[in-house]
């Protein structure tokens, strides 16, 4: 960590340890007493700190990207059954050619 000497030497603290996304040059702001960021990038924030806070916090990060969960988990479920399908379909001769990519599934046999 760099350390900064401000105030003509009579004050010590560390460099924010945050970069920009777009230049992934790091901030040139002290960091605060204590923290590895300084007030801009997130040093004053204290997280939340009842359970009712921590549940919602917890519940409103659900999205990674552009999908969230839900979106994931339907899409895992379609997804297995196409394979199934597509399983089926070789098995009875209709579907010919290389499989596609994916796991392979079993099927399951009914009796």
């Amino acid at each position: 960590m760099n350390t900064f000497i401000t105030l003509g030497g009579r004050v010590t603290c560390t460099q924010c340890q945050a970069h920009s996304k777009r230049t992934k040059v790091q901030c040139r702001s002290p960091a605060i007493a204590g923290k590895t960021t300084c007030r801009i990038h997130g040093g004053k924030s204290t997280g939340p700190r009842t359970i009712e806070g921590k549940a919602r916090i917890a519940a409103a990060h659900t999205v990674h990207g552009r999908e969230t969960r839900k979106v994931r988990s339907e899409r895992r479920v379609k997804i297995a059954e196409l394979q199934e399908l597509e399983a089926l379909g070789r098995q009875f001769g209709l579907i010919g050619g290389a499989r596609t990519r994916g796991p392979k599934v079993k099927i399951r046999r009914q009796t």
